[in-house]
């Protein structure tokens, strides 16, 4: 698909236009939060330093493994059957699906605070010094991410794709850059627990705005019926989606558990910077699959698999060309790029952040695989493949990390990413007859000329 492809047609939710236009908001709050977020990362670092900023990663990668099973999945769940509901005017179903994700997600958020702080407090050892002190003060991120997350599916089902991202994307972040400047303002020298307590005062604020905006933006019609749950086939669908999450959270963070157990907490730090680079080189992948999702899972839903595999060559091309144009200067300068942003203890990031780099041009290359198949119900697939990379990634990361630290690590990780996508293609191509990758581009470019 061309770019002007993308463009043609009309407005609706499921025409190009509306696409483009949701990728084009989004890319703009995306570029406001990777300010923001690289202004926060740049704070942290300096002023944690490299071992305290290594605790604070390590506190946030297990944090981010809790938040998995309080939302089971639900985001990409409610995504789906949001968009669904409202195509079809079904609002008693809209109303089901949004009480009873809102209801799961309170009730395992609680059940996990609970466990973690009678663990941490009654029988509980540091993982790596001062883990501890750092995750109780951030134990609030569990159920306030969790409900943010919900918030934003909500939004970005109805199609409110732009207004769906600005309370994790910008708000969130702007809050944190705020508080940390006050905090250092006032109270001197950072520390792990004090960052991680004011990430959760963050996150508090942006979960308030999106909760104010997903309530505005809801049909009226859904407050005049009464909601109808379905929670057997939710249950069904949201199982494998949590555990193809769980493994994608995993896959993220299980480098950072390994290193905080076979190095210093200064390799951590390290590692932590040029994997918090990375995912500025992947928000083109990012936004397009966010954008995406909803009409994804309408073409398909219509049946229209023609225009279906013109959409995701462009959505591949566009990834690929967003992402190496944002790889290029960290592949020419990076050391003097890193050192400049976050200090220069942090100048030896560059080394792994290239190898990242190329993991996440080859995650563009493939395209919006995952999204394609968890909109048309084979999260199966997903939660299959995400199985075997981790795996690869378990069995991988000790002699990769003994052999080259936080450069072993990175590779580890892009091998493992690499066979993820690769496994989610194959799938596409078998399940549902589409190619993701951006070679369909250049196909669909050629049957448009004949």
């Amino acid at each position: 698909m061309t770019i002007r492809a993308l463009l043609s047609g009309d407005a609706g939710p499921g025409s190009g236009l509306a696409l483009a236009r949701a990728v084009a908001g989004s890319a703009g709050l995306r570029l406001g939060g990777m300010a923001l977020g690289f202004l926060v990362g740049v704070q942290l670092a300096r002023g944690l330093g490299t071992a305290g900023y290594g605790i604070y990663g390590m506190a946030m990668s297990i944090i981010a493994l809790l938040t998995v099973p309080t939302e089971l999945g639900l985001p990409q769940l409610l995504t789906r059957e949001v968009a669904s509901a409202q195509a079809k005017a079904d609002w008693a179903r809209l109303r089901g699906v949004i009480g009873w994700s809102v209801r799961t997600v309170l009730w395992t958020s609680l059940l996990i605070a609970t466990a973690i702080v009678a663990w941490t407090w009654g029988y509980g050892r540091d993982l790596m010094p001062g883990t501890n002190a750092a995750l109780l003060a951030g134990l609030a991120l569990v159920p306030l991410t969790a409900l943010g997350n919900v918030a934003g599916a909500t939004l970005r089902g109805l199609h409110h794709v732009v207004s769906g991202q600005i309370s994790e994307v910008v708000l969130r972040p702007a809050a944190f850059c705020a508080l940390l400047f006050v905090a250092s303002a006032l109270y001197g020298p950072l520390t792990a627990p004090v960052a991680m307590a004011l990430g959760s005062a963050a996150a508090g604020i942006a979960l308030g705005a999106g909760l104010l905006m997903a309530l505005r933006r809801l049909p009226a019609e859904v407050s005049q019926v009464r909601g109808r749950a379905d929670a057997r086939v939710w249950w069904t669908s949201a199982v494998p989606m949590a555990l193809t999450e769980g493994m994608r959270v995993l896959q993220a963070h299980l480098v950072i558990l390994v290193l905080g157990l076979m190095a210093p907490a200064a390799t951590v730090g390290l590692y932590r910077v040029a994997s918090s680079t990375a995912l500025l080189l992947a928000v083109p992948v990012t936004l397009f699959n966010i954008a995406a999702a909803p009409t994804l899972s309408r073409l398909h839903a219509l049946g229209d698999a023609h225009r279906l595999q013109r959409l995701l060559g462009g959505i591949a091309g566009g990834m690929l060309i967003g992402v190496v144009l944002l790889w290029l200067p960290f592949l020419a300068a990076g050391e003097s790029l890193i050192g400049l942003l976050f200090g220069p203890a942090y100048a030896a990031s560059a080394a792994p952040l290239a190898i990242l780099g190329a993991g996440v041009a080859a995650s563009a290359f493939f395209g919006a695989n995952a999204t394609l198949l968890n909109m048309t119900g084979h999260q199966q697939q997903v939660t299959r493949a995400s199985s075997i990379a981790l795996v690869l990634l378990a069995v991988l990361l000790p002699p990769l990390i003994w052999a080259g630290g936080a450069t072993g690590a990175a590779v580890a990780s892009v091998l493992a990413s690499t066979a993820w996508n690769a496994l989610l293609w194959h799938a596409a191509r078998t399940q549902l007859g589409q190619d993701t990758r951006v070679v369909a581009l250049l196909r669909s470019r050629h049957h448009d000329v004949a």
